[in-house]
């Protein structure tokens, strides 16, 4: 089946859209992106996901050429042509052509589309520490310099992904925000983050299910956690199972948020 991108205005096959080599976002690693899932043919929290789009491309002083509008109708159109039950939609906004390769020009905007699986609940996750805060960590950048680096390590001991931390206190995975339950409190970094939709999501509810803390999290306090899970559009809810030598058991108040997340998705 044939797969559709948008580049600059135009919807064509992929296999057509081109980008040229001089794009900085090439060339500098400069631009950001976002995604979302569309499950059957609905997109989950979409003004959610442009808001923060719209935020990045602020905060690298890069300029969106369209509309929220135009973009909408774009993100339905290829939504139409790939009859598929479960989606992911990237956008992304580079610091274009540039003459000298360096300074940012007019910004190219392509939108990618592949279905794609969630990763299995019940298989939760292994972690790997890393000690390492990102970049501008309020901006979700193409620069995933740091985890796609360390893939061999991961694979060395098995491990998912990537837990990063910083002067002792623990900030977020590599595509993913996380959370501990300690006696009966659910609690989330504060601060050195990306914020997630789907963290926003389980923020806007969960003093439904337990209290809540949004704090910094030490390293030591999370390896004596009750539960710890990660959040990310392409997982929703995970339970992590391992952080280094540091096993978990996936629990009660982790399901219930996640139970909880999917009836929000539904009333998105």
């Amino acid at each position: 089946m044939t797969s559709y991108a948008f580049v600059n205005g135009n919807i064509v096959p992929s296999h057509e859209a081109n980008v040229n080599i001089s794009d900085i976002g090439l060339l500098r690693g400069y631009g950001v992106f976002d995604f979302f899932r569309v499950v059957d043919g609905k997109p989950i929290f979409l003004e959610d996901y442009l808001d923060r789009f719209e935020r990045s491309v602020t905060g690298l002083h890069l300029t969106l050429p369209y509309t929220r509008q135009y973009l909408t109708e774009k993100i339905y159109e290829i939504i139409s042509l790939h009859q598929h039950p479960l989606l992911g939609i990237k956008l992304l906004c580079t610091g274009g052509y540039s003459p000298d390769g360096y300074t940012p020009a007019h910004s190219n905007v392509f939108m990618l589309a592949n279905p794609f699986r969630f990763h299995p609940y019940e298989q939760g996750l292994k972690l790997m520490t890393v000690d390492y805060l990102r970049e501008l960590y309020h901006i979700k950048s193409i620069n995933y310099l740091k985890p796609i680096s360390v893939i061999p390590q991961l694979k060395a001991i098995g491990a998912d992904d990537v837990l990063y931390y910083k002067d002792g206190l623990i900030s977020e995975s590599s595509r993913s925000n996380i959370f501990m339950v300690k006696n009966g409190i659910l609690i989330t970094p504060s601060d050195g983050i990306l914020e997630g939709v789907t963290r926003k999501k389980i923020l806007s509810f969960a003093q439904e299910v337990l209290p809540l803390e949004v704090r910094p999290i030490t390293v030591e306090e999370l390896m004596g956690a009750d539960e710890v899970f990660l959040t990310a559009s392409t997982k929703r809810i995970s339970p992590v199972t391992a952080i280094d030598d540091y096993l978990f058991e996936s629990g009660p108040f982790t399901k219930k948020l996640f139970d909880r997340l999917l009836e929000a998705e539904k009333n998105s």
